[in-house]
């Protein structure tokens, strides 16, 4: 196994440990800019195994016996013979032959981290299910509107008489409190470094509470301050805010980072915003299609077409034959969006009456409506 790095591991990356030497895999994994190399507390277990090896060795099926062990991807160095079917059979999460790219090999971590998550969610718990609804806006664009759809929906929720939450997790650059007018005395990276433990209290006392009756969990105040977050607390904020809201909202960062999967791993429905140009609708597709290779299974994806109804050259069948997907919702370009967002106001709220207000209310009730609240 490699040493232990010299600097701890970014709190953002996800922790994989190398179970076999093979010359070159360290630095493959961490070139990826999603993985960090480690010894102690992994996310994921890596083996490098001969293609023609008889089995798996007996650690991996150890591995693979404990429900509550990290993920596991297996490497050959060629197609596996005799052991492939195998691994497929017992839940091995991923199986590459080398070589690959640092891309291929952080997407596998993230495949793999993300299944060990259902697995634990899955696990019987000592408690009865249930709790509040996740909703996940995301977006990989920038500028698709996102935080503007994901604040006035938490606006509307709280106005249905939902307790609602709104959490800004892009943690580089967040305005979610900025877009409806809030001055945060504190920010989820107060509550998440703090010494005392993330329960409902904690939330709390962090949130800042909305005209409407909505909290928000404000994003760090300064991009420099993402690298400060852990992902380990963030999955019991996670936790703790689903069993205390009937609506949580999340607000999530515009990149499959180890923050968003774990927003994803929590959701209950993804709104997937786009836009009706060739770039967006892009993104869109490439989003769509890295959620399959995730394997996320999430059970409940909608698309959202923001500024619909320009004329473009962009007709909704022809997105929707793109996307091989229908478009849920479509909000239409307003000007009354951006009047509200230098006010520092939902539009829902600053001006009830304009085309988008009105789409976005008609989004969250067939959101409610949805989810039976």
């Amino acid at each position: 196994m490699t040493g232990i790095p010299e600097h701890p591991p970014h709190p953002e990356l996800i922790r994989v440990a190398l179970m076999s030497d093979h010359p070159g895999l360290r630095d493959l994994f961490e070139r990826s800019g999603m993985v960090r190399v480690v010894e102690a507390v992994p996310d994921v277990l890596v083996w490098c195994l001969p293609h023609d090896a008889e089995g798996l060795p007996s650690d991996v099926l150890a591995a693979l016996a404990d429900p509550g062990a990290p993920g596991v991807i297996v490497l050959g160095d060629g197609h596996p013979v005799r052991w492939f079917q195998e691994a497929l059979r017992l839940g091995v999460d991923d199986v590459l032959c080398l070589p690959q790219t640092p891309q291929s090999l952080g997407m596998a971590a993230a495949k793999a981290r993300a299944a060990r998550a259902r697995r634990i969610h899955a696990a019987p718990a000592d408690g009865p299910a249930g709790g509040g609804h996740v909703f996940t806006v995301f977006s990989t664009k920038g500028g698709s509107g996102r935080t503007v759809i994901a604040s006035n929906l938490a606006v509307c929720f709280a106005q249905a008489g939902l307790r609602t939450l709104l959490l800004d997790l892009d943690l580089h650059s967040g305005d979610c409190a900025l877009v409806l007018g809030l001055a945060p005395r504190a920010t989820l990276l107060d509550l998440v470094t703090g010494a005392t433990a993330i329960d409902a209290g904690a939330l709390g006392r962090a949130v800042t509470r909305h005209v409407t009756g909505a909290d928000v969990l404000a994003a760090p105040a300064r991009p420099e301050e993402e690298e400060l977050v852990a992902v380990e607390r963030l999955e019991r904020l996670l936790e703790t805010a689903r069993a205390g809201y009937d609506a949580v909202v999340i607000d999530a960062a515009s990149a499959f980072s180890p923050t968003t999967l774990l927003a994803l791993d929590h959701t209950d429905t993804l709104l997937l915003v786009g836009a009706p140009d060739l770039p967006a609708v892009r993104s869109v597709r490439i989003a769509l299609e890295t959620l399959d290779l995730l394997e996320l299974d999430l059970p409940d994806v909608r698309i959202v077409m923001n500024r619909a109804g320009a004329d473009v050259g962009l007709e909704t069948a022809d997105i929707e034959a793109t996307l091989r997907r229908e478009i849920a919702y479509a909000l239409p370009s307003d000007r009354a969006v951006p009047l509200s967002v230098n006010r520092g106001r939902a539009v829902v709220a600053d001006d009830p009456r304009s085309p988008a207000a009105r789409s976005l209310l008609g989004v969250s009730r067939s959101l409610v409506a949805a989810v039976g609240r």
